[in-house]
C-alpha cells in the first residue's frame, strides 16, 4: 500500500480502488447472492441500447463540450484544447484498438480465436455455413452473418470500455477532487462550464452502474475479470506512462 501511495496521486488511488472493487463485488454478488431478474438483467434495457452500445459517442460528445468550455475556456486557451485532444486521441486509440480493429480483428476477437473461439453456424450439420463461418474472424461479422461466438475467451468488451471510459473521464476531471469548491461557484459564474461537467459526471455514473450490471449479469467472472485488466491497463499506460512525460499533458488547470 505505501508503495502505491507513492507511486499514485490521492484521486488515482481511489479510482485504482474503486472500479476493481466494482468488478469484484459484482461477481460475487453473482456468484452467492442468486440476483434475481431485473430489468437490467435484459439487454435490450434503454441504458445498454442507447448509451453503452453506443459508448465512445457520449464519451466524445461530452469531454468536447467540457473541454471547449471549461478547459480551454471557449477556446481562450487553445494550449488546453490542444492538449487535451491529444489527450483524447490516445484514450480513443486504444479504445479502438482492444474493441474495434486491430489491422484486421480487434484484439479482443483476437484474444478469442487463439484460445480457442472460432465462429459456428446455428444450425447443427449445416457443413456449408459451418466452413464459410469458420474463416470469419471477428464477433460483429459473426453475428451479421447469423452465426455463433463459441469456445474461446471472451473479454468483456463492455467492460474494458467502461472502465476505460471512466478513468479517462476520472482523471480529466481530477482537479475536483482537490478542489470542489470551484466546480460549486461555477453553477453561479458559468452555467455552460457548470453543466458541462455535470454532463461528464452523469455520463460516469451511468458507466459505473452498468459496469456493476455487466458484472453481476454478463459473461463469466474470468471474462468480466480479462475485461477490468484491460479496462485499467489502458489508463496505467497512459497516465501513469505516456503522459507524465509530456510536459503539462495530463495536468489539470489550478485556474478554470
Amino acid at each position: 500500500m505505501e508503495y502505491l501511495k507513492k507511486l499514485l496521486k490521492p484521486h488515482q488511488l481511489v479510482s485504482a480502488v474503486l472500479y476493481p472493487a466494482t468488478v469484484f463485488i459484482a461477481f460475487l454478488y453473482a456468484t452467492v447472492g442468486n440476483p434475481p431478474e431485473t430489468y437490467f438483467s435484459n439487454k435490450r434495457n434503454v441504458l445498454n441500447q442507447f448509451f453503452v452500445k453506443i459508448g465512445w459517442f457520449w464519451v466524445t460528445l461530452v469531454y468536447f463540450a467540457y473541454l471547449y468550455n471549461v478547459r480551454s475556456k471557449r477556446l481562450q486557451n487553445t494550449n488546453q484544447f490542444i492538449r487535451g485532444t491529444i489527450r483524447y486521441v490516445f484514450v480513443t486509440l486504444y479504445w479502438y484498438i482492444m474493441t474495434q480493429w486491430l489491422f484486421g480483428p480487434s484484439f479482443i476477437d483476437r484474444v478469442y480465436v487463439l484460445t480457442g473461439g472460432k465462429c459456428s453456424s446455428l444450425v447443427q450439420d449445416d457443413f456449408k455455413a459451418s466452413a464459410q463461418l469458420a474463416n470469419v474472424f471477428q464477433q460483429q461479422t459473426c453475428r451479421r452473418l447469423g452465426g455463433q461466438w463459441e469456445g474461446g475467451h471472451d473479454v468483456s468488451g463492455h467492460c474494458v470500455m467502461l472502465i476505460h471510459a471512466s478513468l479517462f473521464f476520472w482523471e480529466e476531471l481530477s482537479w475536483m477532487f482537490y478542489n470542489f469548491t470551484a466546480f460549486v461557484e461555477m453553477k453561479v459564474r458559468d452555467r455552460a462550464q457548470y453543466w458541462s461537467i455535470v454532463s461528464v459526471l452523469a455520463i460516469a455514473s451511468i458507466w459505473w452502474f452498468m459496469l456493476f450490471m455487466t458484472g453481476v449479469y454478463f459473461h463469466g467472472h474470468f471474462e468480466i475479470l480479462s475485461g477490468a485488466i484491460f479496462g485499467v491497463l489502458g489508463w496505467a499506460t497512459l497516465y501513469l506512462g505516456v503522459f507524465p512525460k509530456i510536459p503539462d499533458i495530463g495536468v489539470p488547470s489550478i485556474y478554470l
